[in-house]
Parts: C-alpha cells; structure tokens; sequence
C-alpha cells in the first residue's frame, strides 16, 4: 500500500479522521507517520452538535408527520438515541468537513479519513456542488460486493438468533413458572387494578444479601403500596445478563413480578418474523436539510435498522400486552423516560389493549442538551406514542424539556428518586492521609464504547508514564472493561493503573480529581467534594449534562491538557475549595434535587389526567 504524499516543500501535511473507531483511527495515524499533523475536530465538532440539534429535532419531526407509522415511530431515526442511532452524528461530520474544506480553499492541503462510506458520499457530493477541487478515494467494486453480501448474512444470522433468543428466554420463564400473569401477587381476582412499574435488571438488582434493590426508582415501589397501591416490576433483564439465575432471584425475591418474555407463545414469534422486511432499503431523496443533502446518511439509517432486529423487536409489546390486559387489570405502567423505541412500543400497546392505564414516564437521571432522545418537535407531537405525564428530576430538567418541544401540560416537577439525597456537606480531602506526592485520579469512562475508548486512552497518556499520578478505573456496569481496552488498541496496563469494581461512592473517599467525558458520576463527584475535569471527544458529541455550567467543570480535549488540568484542580489551596464547593452542591441539588412527599404523589394514577 503506497503512503499518500500530504507533504508540499517539507511541511508536514494535515488530516483529520471523521469516525468513531478509536482503533482505526491509532492505526491510520501509524499508517500515515509522524510526518503528518492529526488536527482536533472536538471543538468543531462539539459546535457543529450545539448550532444543529434545534433544526434536526424539527426536521425529524417534520419526518414523523408525513410517515405517522408504527414503523417511523420505532426506527433509529425517529427515536433519536445517540447510542443506537448515528445520523446526526453523521450529519455533524458533514458540516465540520464542509467547514473545514472552506478554510482550506485559499491553499494547502488536507486528508478527510471518513470511517463510514455513507458520510463520504455526503460530502464528495457537497464538494461538487460546491465546485471544489478535490480527490474521492471510494470502495473497490469487489469492497461494495463483499459488503452487500457482509449484510445479508449479518442480516439474516440477527433474525435467526433473535427468533432463537426470544424463544429460549420464553421457555425459561414458563419452566421457572412465569406466565401471562402476575407472579408472587396476592390472591384479588383479576378485579385487581395494577400499577406495573417497568425496570431493568441486572447484577446490580440485587444487594449482597440477595434482596432486590430497584437502581433506577429507589424506594418509589414500597411507597406507593403504603398509599395502597397494588405494584408489580415489569422485568426486563438486560442483555449479556445471566437470565435464568436472574429470573429465579426474581422469584425467591416474594415481590410481584412480570416477565415480558413469558407472554410470548410460538405463534407471536412466528408471526412476528415473518412481518419483518427481507429486502434492504432502497437510496432514495430525502428533504435537504440545512443546505446539505443528507439522502446518502439517512439511506444508512435504514439499512441499520434493516440489519438489526431492535426496532422490530418492540413490535412484540403489542401481543405482550394484549396478554397481560386478558389476565389482569392494568391501572398505571411507570417506566424510565429517555424517548427510547420501546417506550413508544409500550405507549402504543397500552393506548390499543389498556387504554384505561395512565401512562407515567420518570426522568430517573440527568439529561445532556445534546441527548436529543429525550425531545421532540412540536410538529409531531399529536402523532408520536407519549405517556400522559413525565416525572422530571427538578426544575433544571423540566425546563430543559418544556424548551425542547414537551408540552407543559405533560410535565410534573420531582426529585431525585434515583439518587435520594446525593452525597453530603462537600469537604476538602484530608491528602495527609497518603502521599502528598501522588494525586489520585477516578477516571469513569462513558456508557458510549466511543467515548470509554477514547477516554481510556488519554488517560493512559496523560497519566501512564508519571509517579505522580495513581490512577483508578471505574468501567460502566454495561461494558466489561475488556471490552473497552480492546476497542481502544491497548494492551497490559501499567502497574500505575488499577481497574474497580467498588461502587463509585466508594471510590470518590479516596480520589483527588475525577476524570469523565458524560457520566453522571461527576455529578455525584461534585456532591462529595471532588473537582472534576471533562475530556471532550474528537468522535462523538459530548452527551455531558455539566456542559451549560461551565463554572463547575474544567474541560480540556487533549492528553497534555487533561496532564495539566488535573495538576490545577488537585493543587487548589482550602480557601478556593470551599468556595467552589458551594458552587457545586448547587449544581447538584439543582440536577438531582432530593425527593419529598410530593415526588410520590406525582405517580399516584389518580392524579394523572
């Protein structure tokens, strides 16, 4: 493979990689030498998200009135979610590219490494009709065949073992006696009206001793039974997660319990498989948005959701709750609010089967401006599946919502369920305790694999090679931190580095500073008297919920500015630390504000309307 030649009389030559491939990006920079200059696109990047996110809400949702479908509703496209779906992202990187080919049209040049085939045909296609000079180094015909045949098979082997999944987790709950019903429910009669309280389950339901724990809603089950509430956990346990030993856990646990997957029967997945679409999408146009024709982007999208089974698996809610509404009486169903698919799923199935439950969504965690799940347009919203109300954490979140397309009307005030009272009276870490010498670093890498890897790897730079720094990894629940260290290229960790599984609390007694991209635990690290420093990415957009409050935060995209960063907030004298330590607990108590009595009355059914 020949080296491309960037070099115009012995000046290095510039590039910039636009992708989310942390690894492929480590290996086109060895490919290319140190001869050439990798330019930072995290600020670009980053204002490219905040100039764009208002006109691409609306222009999704302008989407969403002309498609009014089941099938819109669920598609990566209308839901938004940056873990699942890339094409704003994309759409991001095609914007910093055109901005970056203008200011380099005076002269000199510059390599765009574009990782998906999809944004260099978007922006081959505005450089032409831009008139610009430039060369397309495109997939070799035998590349586009093997990719074609590349998704059918993964097309085909993702229905196969969804049908095969879905039908083993089936035939588990009904040996473990779950059916259509409610386990561990009091004899009432199916008279009974019940408030189902959907959560995620996990090894992190369960506390040492075994007992139940609900990490997402607190103490919201026990204090809705004491107002006389009959409550069941829908149980929906996350994937990678042991589900037979969950399950039987659940079942010792003596709470009421449901189990989706227990309501399904041979027929429904029958049927369901074969409702799914065989053909791939075809390019078609779509409307231009904001002068770029992102045709080629949004054609991406669909062919991802072609290929995956996640948007057609909430298909399956509707004969779930057909069922659940044939054995008992539904009167709420209370679930985690992120504008995910499989709520709308939910929201529909219970509208169609149970129209007579109230539908309760809870903001159960701090929410990022760049998180665009959570909003809506105000052009879809008498179209798109939505609860009757959402439960926010505060007045920061409500507002948040109410500017981005929720009606107020849907909207009620809370707490922080979740969290309870976060933290405690911030104080400056007694350091006499250890070494002086070494500042200790918490680093939390993101629940974006993008991120994590990106993040693990300048930490690793910034910190890695120093004495002075002893450095302590928290890995998200989701990711095993293998998995995280391969998508980043790493190998062995230096002795200097050691990888937690005590919970964050825990960890942040014993941490000098604390380095994230977007995880809540920096909100946690504030309330517990720890600075924080923010390392913004160069791949993704920054999905931090501290970003607006920039006097909390210090934020740095580079390994020698984190280097520096953290030597900063570490060094600040006792004076400057109480100080700022009030500012901090008012960012805490104004994104995760304690829950009172009125935070619970919130979800009581009756006074939804």
């Amino acid at each position: 493979m020949k080296r491309v030649r960037l070099c115009e009389g012995g000046l290095p030559g510039q590039w910039v990689y636009l992708g989310v491939s942390v690894r492929r990006m480590r290996k086109v920079t060895q490919w290319l030498g140190a001869g050439h200059q990798r330019l930072s696109i995290a600020g670009m990047l980053q204002a490219a998200g905040t100039s764009l996110r208002a006109a691409f809400i609306d222009y999704i949702g302008r989407l969403g009135v002309e498609r009014d479908s089941a099938t819109w509703w669920f598609s990566s496209l209308s839901e938004k979610n940056p873990p699942t779906s890339k094409a704003f992202l994309h759409v991001c990187y095609l914007s910093v590219a055109a901005e970056l080919c203008r200011r380099h049209e005076s002269g000199g040049r510059l390599l765009l490494v574009v990782e998906d085939p999809c944004v260099r045909r978007a922006v081959a296609g505005h450089l032409r009709e831009r008139g610009a000079a430039f060369t397309e180094v495109a997939e070799s015909p035998l590349h586009r065949a093997a990719t074609v045949v590349g998704d059918w098979s993964e097309m085909l082997v993702r229905r196969v073992y969804g049908v095969g999944r879905h039908m083993a987790r089936m035939v588990t709950a009904r040996v473990l006696g779950f059916s259509n019903g409610i386990v561990n429910a009091p004899v009432a009669g199916k008279a009974q009206a019940w408030a189902l309280l959907h959560n995620w389950v996990d090894a992190r339901s369960f506390d040492e001793d075994g007992l139940y724990r609900d990490i997402y809603f607190g103490t919201l089950r026990e204090e809705l039974q004491k107002r006389g509430l009959a409550v069941a956990v829908v149980a929906t346990v996350l994937y990678r997660s042991p589900f037979r030993r969950l399950l039987a856990r659940l079942k010792d646990s003596g709470m009421s319990v449901l189990v989706p997957e227990a309501a399904l029967a041979p027929g429904i997945l029958w049927r369901w498989s074969r409702s799914l679409p065989f053909r791939p999408p075809q390019r078609r146009s779509w409307p231009r948005f904001e002068g770029f024709d992102i045709s080629d982007i949004l054609t991406e999208a669909e062919r991802v959701d072609w290929i995956k089974t996640r948007a057609a698996d909430v298909r399956l809610l509707s004969d779930i709750v057909r069922r659940w509404s044939g054995s008992f009486n539904v009167q709420a169903f209370m679930y985690t609010y992120e504008g995910q698919s499989w709520e709308r799923g939910y929201c529909l199935a219970m509208r169609e089967h149970a129209p007579q439950a109230r539908l309760i969504g809870y903001q159960h965690s701090t929410v990022s401006p760049m998180w665009l799940s959570h909003f809506i347009s105000t052009a879809e919203w008498d179209k798109v599946p939505f609860p009757d109300r959402v439960v926010t954490n505060g007045s920061y979140h409500y507002d948040l919502l109410k500017r981005n397309g929720v009606p107020e009307r849907v909207l009620a005030c809370g707490g922080a369920i979740r969290y309870g009272t976060l933290g405690g009276e911030a104080s400056l870490h007694d350091r006499a305790t250890s070494d002086p010498s070494v500042i200790r670093v918490l680093v939390t890498p993101s629940i974006l694999m993008t991120q994590a890897a990106e993040l693990l790897l300048a930490a690793l730079d910034a910190f890695a090679g120093s004495n002075a720094f002893r450095v302590t990894l928290k890995f998200h629940p989701c990711f095993p931190s293998a998995r995280v260290i391969a998508a980043a290229g790493v190998g062995a960790l230096p002795a200097t580095v050691r990888i937690a599984t005590e919970p964050v609390s825990e960890l942040l007694r014993n941490a000098d500073v604390l380095v994230y991209t977007d995880s809540t635990t920096a909100v946690e690290a504030l309330a517990h008297g720890v600075p924080i420093v923010h390392f913004a990415s160069s791949h993704e957009l920054d999905t931090d919920p501290l970003a607006p409050f920039t006097d909390v935060r210090v934020s740095t995209e580079t390994p020698e500015g984190l280097q520096a960063a953290v030597r900063a907030v570490a060094g600040a004298g006792a004076g400057d630390h109480a100080a700022r330590s009030r500012r901090w607990r008012e960012v805490v108590d104004l994104l995760l504000p304690p829950p009172d009595e009125k935070t619970i009355d919130l979800f009581m059914p009756e006074n939804v309307r």
